[in-house]
């Protein structure tokens, strides 16, 4: 039986999805109260990922989400 993961992200990975610099997510990180906690560390504890519903609620929040095209 196979379980489904949530979808989990890298700062680098958030930097890509919006189209920053890693070093300004890590600002983010530092300023914002609301950034999202990393639920997971990775790589000898060295490297955070954060869980998509997380993610998808600070975007929305600080206006980071795109519309969609037409």
């Amino acid at each position: 039986m196979t379980e489904k993961l949530p979808k989990l992200f890298s700062k680098a990975d958030l930097a890509r999805r919006w189209g920053v610099t890693r070093q300004v997510v890590k600002n983010w990180e530092l300023r914002h109260e609301d950034f999202p906690k990393p639920v997971m560390w990775v790589h000898d504890n060295s490297l955070p990922l954060y869980i998509e519903k997380d993610v998808l609620v600070y975007e929305k929040n600080k206006g980071l989400v795109k519309p969609p095209q037409a």
